[in-house]
């Protein structure tokens, strides 16, 4: 099923290319790139397509839509084919076995650099007038309804499928090794910058029984969510390995959207010590978020902060190792 769906969506961008004749400067010299690069990114994500989804009834993009986009925007018919492919992409995809990494890479060129600055290209006002007025019988009109329907059925499939509420040990233990190896040591003149003040609560990750589990593993999930807020800051050491904070951001965001059904777990409301996990992890990742500004994005500022989260993330992996497949 999702191997289909990457042949859909690969022939569409694939055809979109054409569209770079649009007389605008960005679609002059990099819309034809972008695309070239996000079709390798879709042939390298996944294997070759499963035979058992041949018979799933997938209907392919007609051949002849974009053949018959000459006496039309091209610009708009371009922007409502990425702007269908953005929206598939926006989908859950827990259940598919694509190359993470990848996946993460190919929609940030669709949804943070081909969407938008094709819609600068045609004017918010151009866009919204025209797709606003499609008819069913256009190419963008039948790239709407095409995506639409594509989108619905990929929903009901998804829907049907079961998942696993748990923390995944590769990644947990990826994200480790990322955070460790973007650089080097911990640089000798950043130890008078080690806060005695701040101290990792790892009592919030521990659990003595089964009625515990739950709260405990809430707490991991609130520490991905700040780890993934922590890095959206600006301002990173140079020396630290770009590739890698990339890949790191991308991974921590993966598990945030994997494991957001742990938050739904209930429990009796008398076994329920998440609150006290949660306010500790707060005032905890609160006194780092201070200890950055207060140091003005420093390199000794971002360096104790990974020193902080590599001790963290150590202790998940060794206190939660029950809690992961």
């Amino acid at each position: 099923m999702d191997a289909l769906k990457v042949l859909s969506i690969v022939l569409v961008v694939l055809h979109v290319a054409d569209a770079a004749v649009i007389p605008c400067t960005w679609t002059q010299f990099r819309l034809r790139d972008l695309n070239e690069e996000s079709i390798m990114l879709l042939e390298k994500m996944g294997a070759t397509m499963p035979l058992r989804c041949l018979e799933d009834g997938w209907r392919a993009l007609p051949d002849d839509v974009f053949l018959n986009a000459q006496n039309e925007d091209l610009a708009v018919v371009a922007l409502e084919t990425l702007r269908g492919v953005d929206r598939i992409f926006k989908n859950d995809q827990t259940s598919v076995t694509w190359d993470r990494e990848t996946l993460g890479l190919f929609k940030n060129i669709i949804s943070s650099r081909q969407v938008e600055n094709l819609q600068k290209c045609v004017g918010e006002d151009a866009s919204q007038s025209a797709v606003g007025s499609l008819s069913a019988g256009s190419s963008a009109g039948q790239l709407k309804s095409y995506f639409e329907e594509l989108e619905e059925k990929l929903r009901v499939k998804v829907s049907s499928m079961p998942t696993k509420c748990q923390l995944q040990r590769t990644l947990a233990a990826k994200t480790h090794n990322l955070l460790e190896t973007m650089t080097g040591p911990f640089p000798f003149q950043c130890l008078d910058d080690i806060p005695v003040e701040i101290r990792s609560p790892t009592w919030a990750l521990q659990s003595n029984n089964s009625k515990q589990d739950v709260g405990a593993t809430k707490a991991v999930y609130k520490i991905l969510m700040r780890v993934s807020s922590l890095m959206e800051n600006d301002g990173f050491p140079r020396s630290w390995d770009a590739d890698k904070l990339v890949k790191f951001q991308l991974i921590v965001d993966r598990q945030i959207e994997e494991s957001e059904c742990i938050m739904r777990i209930k429990t009796q409301k008398e076994e329920d010590d998440f609150p006290a996990r949660d306010a500790a992890l707060t005032d905890y990742f609160d006194k780092l978020e201070k200890l950055l500004k207060e140091k003005e994005f420093s390199v000794c500022g971002w360096e104790v902060v990974r020193r902080e989260l590599l001790s963290v993330l150590q202790f998940i992996l060794v206190e939660k190792s029950n809690n992961f497949w």
